[in-house]
């Protein structure tokens, strides 16, 4: 439905006077422009191809003639429509300053995945359509949760503004909103905070407002419940409130919510997310589009082609009075192709010759069809009668079928635009976590780019955010572009028309050919390299040279290839024998390891030996010094 808003983000307003306000704007609306609306609505029954009115059938019912419809409307209005959808364009953002240079990029990717995620050609397409045909196309871009953008379409018959806005972009319109019929349960599951007062007024007994036997789920300015179908009419509002926009919320005779708006611009400003355009406005503030103009013929076509073959089926004769026995028989008769009629006297009888009034009819009929044809599209835009023409030819009949719908067209490339900024302006509000967008350029290279990255910066070692949305300045425009498919085909047929006489004159001639030509200019600078070339290469002998240099340089590069194919095999072998020598040489190191690891325990177990030996002499000196002692001492006792 409408716009995502919490209660807690408006200042609820339940009172009798602000439902009141609303149901006021509301009815001002459907009031003023009862008569639009109906023109919008019969403009869509002659696109789809109701034509007649119930009493004009009964009539044709009582003449015996068939109500016959050829609906060149609808041809007429799928060219236009078909023409938008081939000339569909992208958003590109350009940057404010030169610091926001690498911001312009990312923000025009970030614009294309929204529009590839809210699939917002659809979108356009579909408001084109209503616009075109009612006269009004309107859509909303709004939060689908904290961080997910989307882009409603708002029906035609939903869309409700103010009745004194004359402007084809609704600048001026005081206010903007969405009013349809839904079931109580659905509303109540919407709104459930309001749910006990939205049931009371379902269920209560206050009359005003109400209708009982409703059975039209189309706005009406008296009715805002149906207590037999259990349905109310929600209203969904943005209004001006001086230099900003209130929201406001009506289910039936409940007032939901009613303050500031959720949206705000760059600059922080509130501001209504309803976006729409109108092809048409009359001095009335009427609005309308393209089949407003075609009504006429497309009646002309069906009344005249009607009467020819009623005339075609039918005969009218004069007759006197007695001249037949049985009127109603011989009427029967005169209408069949093999009737028989008897006759009294045969002068008394005469058939009308209607051939001439068929003729005229018929006259009438081509001059109505072609009013419609000279309406929207030509045959270039429509891909007819272009067989065998230049591709400069065929866009300059382009330009001509489009001069026609130019002023529709801006209008509606103005809305994108306003659409596209709308949506970045969501983006630059909502967007505060770190999120990755998918680059979409090139299909088969999916690339991505992180926003509100927060990273630390090598040099202070402080936290930064990378890519900051909030800190991005750029403007966004529509990116267009030439029919580069006809201007190839073009340019190819140009190329083969002159390549016979270029090869036939001399080289000073035919770089005057080709100069003179209406080849892009870089065509013609290759063109010129080339013949310029050619021109070089006529005298035999630096013809000769030229091959014997290129020859040489080609031996020349053969012979490098060779060297660096050889190097090449070298290296691989003196690989693959590393590879083989590697177990080898590691078993040789492994035995070296362990010849010295031995040699190191017989060092150990010799000079463990050798202090064993040490010890020995040393005990023994010992007690040769302790034997020699006690002799000394014996022999000094001796004596």
């Amino acid at each position: 439905m409408a716009s995502i808003v919490s209660l807690s983000s408006a200042k609820p307003d339940t009172g009798e006077d602000g439902a009141e306000r609303i149901r006021k704007m509301v009815r001002e609306y459907l009031d003023t422009m009862e008569e639009a609306r109906d023109r919008a609505s019969l403009a869509r029954d002659y696109y789809d191809g109701k034509q007649w009115t119930k009493e004009e059938i009964a009539t044709l019912k009582q003449r015996g003639q068939p109500p016959i419809v050829f609906n060149r409307i609808k041809r007429k209005v799928d060219s236009i429509l078909g023409v938008e959808r081939n000339r569909r364009t992208d958003p590109k953002a350009y940057p404010r300053t030169p610091r926001d240079e690498q911001s312009a990029d990312i923000v025009t990717q970030a614009l294309r995945f929204v529009s590839d995620q809210t699939r917002l050609n659809n979108i356009f397409s579909g408001a084109f359509e209503c616009g075109m045909i009612e006269g009004a196309g309107a859509a909303e871009v709004i939060m689908d949760g904290p961080e997910d953008i989307r882009v409603n379409l708002i029906p035609w018959d939903e869309f409700i503004f103010d009745p004194r806005s004359s402007r084809h972009d609704f600048s001026d319109a005081r206010y903007l909103g969405v009013l349809k019929w839904m079931d109580a349960d659905d509303a109540i599951a919407l709104y459930p905070d309001k749910g006990k007062e939205i049931e009371a007024g379902i269920t209560g007994s206050e009359k005003a407002f109400v209708a009982d036997q409703s059975v039209d789920d189309k706005p009406s300015s008296g009715t805002w419940i149906d207590r037999k179908r259990r349905r109310v009419q929600v209203c969904q509002l943005y209004y001006k409130a001086g230099s900003e926009h209130n929201y406001a919320v009506v289910v039936g005779s409940t007032l939901v919510m009613d303050g500031p708006s959720y949206y705000r611009d760059e600059k922080g400003k509130t501001v209504c997310p309803i976006e729409a355009f109108s092809a048409y406005v009359d001095r009335e503030n009427c609005r309308y589009g393209v089949v407003h103009d075609m009504r006429g013929p497309q009646d002309e076509i069906n009344h005249r082609r009607s009467k020819a073959v009623h005339f075609l089926h039918s005969r009218r004769v004069m007759a006197q009075q007695g001249a037949v026995a049985d009127v109603g028989q011989a009427k029967r008769e005169i209408a069949r192709p093999d009737g028989w009629v008897e006759v009294v006297d045969p002068q008394a009888v005469q058939v009308l010759d209607t051939a001439q009034e068929t003729t005229g009819n018929l006259n009438m009929l081509q001059e109505a069809k072609a009013e419609i044809d000279l309406l929207g599209p030509n045959n270039a835009l429509q891909g007819k009668g272009t067989e065998g023409e230049s591709g400069r030819a065929i866009i300059a009949q382009q330009q001509a079928g489009l001069a026609q719908l130019a002023p529709l067209y801006d209008r509606f490339n103005d809305f994108k635009l306003r659409v596209y900024r709308a949506t970045w302006a969501r983006i630059k509000q909502f967007w505060k976590a770190p999120k990755w967008v998918r680059i979409t350029d090139d299909e088969q290279a999916t690339q991505f780019i992180g926003l509100n990255q927060v990273q630390v910066d090598p040099m202070t070692g402080q936290p930064q955010v990378q890519n900051a949305v909030a800190q991005m300045d750029v403007d966004v425009i529509l990116e267009t572009g030439p029919d580069t498919v006809t201007l190839q085909s073009e340019e190819f047929e140009q190329l083969a028309q002159i390549m016979p006489q270029l090869a036939a004159l001399p080289p000073p001639y035919a770089l005057a050919l080709i100069e003179a030509s209406s080849l892009p200019a870089q065509r013609k600078k290759k063109m010129t390299e080339l013949l310029s070339g050619q021109g070089q290469q006529q005298d035999p002998e630096a013809m000769a040279m030229q091959k014997r240099a290129a020859e040489a340089e080609i031996a020349g590069k053969e012979a490098e290839v060779g060297l660096k194919q050889a190097q090449a095999q070298a290296t691989m072998s003196k690989a693959q024998m590393d590879r083989e020598m590697a177990p080898i040489q590691i078993e040789t190191e492994r035995m070296k390891l362990a010849d010295a690891a031995a040699s190191r325990e017989h060092e150990l177990i010799k000079m463990g030996h050798e202090r064993e030996m040490m010890g020995q002499d040393a005990i023994g000196s010992q007690q040769e010094r302790a034997f020699k002692l006690m002799a000394m001492q014996n022999k000094a006792r001796s004596e």
